[in-house]
């Protein structure tokens, strides 16, 4: 779709309502031109969502605006039309990455590890077996990619690229003065970097196609992002994000309503109904303290966020944690450890990192959860490892469809108190809750909070899971001084594979008494005399219908799938054909949606039945009814008869019965239908 020419903070975002009461030819045209502006065309995927520009003002322009004193805001405000709508601004995203040492395949020791054993991804056995990523296509969104670079041109995929900062499809990197605009380049080259050309590396799945979606150089918005995020969705198959809100300590900041949008869409209908991957950076802010879950893209049930880890497979002290994280990748470490630049929604792919990523570094926080998965705050499940993961892959059968349960909004206005005291708030969620839904095991837990709070960055949240887990979903941040949260979700997936029926406790703790340890000495903590308040609070559960005991029985068929025999036979399991998605579809049945149906079918069913016991009714009411009439009737001519002949009397009777029998034939042959047609016998 075309980008607008004009600047930030004249363009404007909007969803139109849909349905029969609501369509009209060009609805967005006519919505632009009562509003002054305009019409861009479509958001990217997002059917419904239109973004509107302001017109150069000329002369004649700005005095009939000036007349009118139009403003486009309140026009769209109060337009009927209008769903929602809001104003453009820029957005601030950071690239995340280290730079290279040596490019150098040898030097490429996250490959091959020959130091440190088993420090590595472990991935050249899968090579050996040519398994090396043909067939797929992984889309750099980022600052671009010099395709032209001797070591990615081959594998270069023009159908799945583009230039949203120049609006054309060619996503080259723009030189600046700084010689930022790299950044997307490495991030190609680890991935896909073409081998045996005797030139630069090695990219870990160098079978595999690259494109380049050139966004982050230039300002960035919410309609920019939601159409990067969808941009060639039935090309492209994972999307590499390394990138997200500033990594300083202080930024709470994630996709906003079109970006969300967006990431949900390319789940639901990219890849042929198989769901587009997004792949997101942990984040770099580890030296301030920060934390993943303050980052949206890092803690969405749609993304697969990854961390990183050092060449002796430690947190480095750039590197954020959080509960929200699924796995970790080798990346740089200290001034005296080798450096590499990494980059890298499916359900399935979610759940089988969870099910193959190994445990590194034993002096994280590992906690063994109830089904039997171990995760750090550091680490998440573990290292990634490419040998474990293609070979859960090939006896992989697919999770069943995503369910959610969503709790009432809980309004408590309640004070958080100076720790070691808690504010601690419970939640059941009951089985009769969780039957609505189907839902069986946990995947994702979210909390979404509202607490003012003047300085927010001496909070620490946890949310405890029915099993016992604890999870740190908001830790302190020594720095942030910013005034509490407006309905920020936090998440966790160290829960994962529970049973979702039981209780939730959230825990919320003012730590404002008790400075924290912080990797910059010249960082104060926070000294806030006044109280914190929770003023409400919800909890979202997602997950799926297998029972605990098929989660154990996978958790077995993977591990015997680790000698590689299935890789050596050539054993697949069938794969069904992609799904042509209308675009209409947008977002996935909800429980509403399944509720919404059972009673409509169930209302169905009643009605038929009803009307088929009312006609049964009638019909035997009105066979009784001539029945009698013709009875009552024979009755009163006999007694009018009296003096005749016996003879004469019997055979008039034999008429009037034989009379009353045709009558009831010719009603069940002659009975009239629905449609007012006549049923001939």
């Amino acid at each position: 779709p075309p980008l607008p020419t004009c600047g930030l903070g004249q363009s404007w975002a909007v969803q139109l309502h849909t349905g029969p009461h609501y369509e009209t030819e060009d609805g967005e045209q006519v919505v632009a031109e009562q509003a002054g502006l305009r019409n861009y065309g479509q958001i990217g995927q997002l059917e419904g969502h239109y973004l509107l520009c302001s017109v150069e003002p000329g002369p004649e322009l700005v005095a009939g605006f000036m007349s009118k004193h139009v403003h486009p805001g309140h026009v769209l405000a109060a337009h009927p039309h209008i769903l929602w709508h809001s104003k453009e601004r820029a957005l601030s995203r950071s690239k995340r990455s280290m730079a290279f040492n040596d490019p150098r395949y040898p030097k490429q020791w996250h490959l091959h590890n020959d130091l440190n054993k088993g420090m590595d991804i472990n991935v050249t056995g899968v090579w050996e077996r040519n398994i090396t990523g043909q067939g797929v296509t992984v889309v750099v969104v980022d600052d671009g990619v010099e395709h032209t670079h001797q070591d990615i041109q081959s594998n270069y995929s023009p159908e799945g690229s583009y230039d949203l900062n120049s609006n054309d499809p060619d996503p080259m990197p723009h030189p600046d003065s700084r010689g930022d605009n790299h950044h997307g380049t490495r991030c190609a080259g680890e991935i896909a970097a073409v081998p045996n050309n005797s030139f630069c590396a090695v990219g870990v799945a160098y079978g595999s196609k690259v494109a380049g979606i050139r966004v982050l150089d230039g300002p960035l918005t919410d309609s920019l992002e939601a159409i990067a995020f969808n941009k060639h969705y039935q090309v492209n198959d994972i999307y590499s994000c390394s990138w997200g809100p500033d990594d300083d300590g202080l930024t709470v900041d994630g996709p906003h309503p079109l970006g969300r949008a967006a990431l949900q869409h390319g789940v639901i209908a990219g890849r042929q109904g198989f769901g587009s991957i997004f792949v997101v950076a942990s984040g770099n802010g580890g030296q301030y303290n920060d934390n993943c879950n303050y980052d949206g893209y890092a803690n969405s049930i749609y993304t697969i966020t990854i961390g990183a880890v050092d060449e002796k497979g430690r947190k480095p002290f750039y590197a954020e944690e959080c509960a929200s994280m699924l796995a970790v990748t080798f990346s740089s470490g200290g001034d005296k450890l080798r450096s590499i630049v990494t980059s890298d929604w499916s359900m399935d792919v979610q759940h089988i990192i969870a099910f193959t990523a190994t445990k590194c570094d034993n002096s994280a926080d590992w906690r063994v959860n109830g089904a039997g998965f171990h995760h750090s705050h550091q680490h998440g499940f573990g290292l990634l490892n490419a040998w474990r993961l293609v070979n859960a892959a090939k006896v992989w059968e697919s999770v069943p469809f995503l369910l959610s349960y969503h709790s009432t909004v809980m309004k408590e206005d309640a004070t958080i108190p100076v720790y070691a005291d808690e504010l601690i708030r419970t939640f059941r969620v009951s089985a009769a809750d969780l039957r609505e839904s189907g839902m069986k095991t946990l995947e994702h837990v979210a909390v979404t909070v509202t607490i003012t709070h003047p300085c927010r960055g001496n909070l620490e949240i946890e949310l405890v899971c029915p099993s016992g887990m604890t999870s740190i979903i908001g830790a302190r941040r020594v720095i942030d001084r910013s005034a509490g949260y407006q309905d920020w979700t936090f998440s966790t997936v160290r829960c994962w594979g529970e049973r979702a029926e039981g209780q939730y406790t959230l825990k919320i703790s003012d730590h404002s008494n008790f400075p924290q340890v912080t990797h910059q000495p010249t960082l104060t903590p926070l000294s806030c005399a006044s109280m914190g308040v929770l003023k409400q609070w919800a909890l979202a559960l997602y997950g799926c219908s297998m029972t605990f005991s098929e989660v154990t029985d996978r958790q077995r068929l993977v591990e015997e799938a680790m000698s590689g025999k299935y890789l050596d036979s050539n054993f697949s399991l069938p794969c069904p054909p992609g799904l042509d998605i209308p675009p209409e579809v947008i977002s996935p049945f909800t429980s509403n949606n399944l509720k919404f149906l059972l009673l409509l079918g169930c209302f169905a069913l009643f009605w038929s039945l009803y009307y088929t016991l009312e006609v049964a009714l009638a019909d035997m009411d009105l066979r009784a009814l001539l029945y009698r009439c013709r009875r009552w009737a024979n009755r009163r001519a006999r007694r009018g008869h009296k003096g005749r002949g016996v003879e004469e009397s019997l055979l008039d009777e034999e008429y009037r019965d034989q009379e009353e029998q045709d009558s009831v034939v010719d009603y069940e042959a002659n009975r009239t239908l629905l449609n007012g047609e006549v049923l001939e016998a």
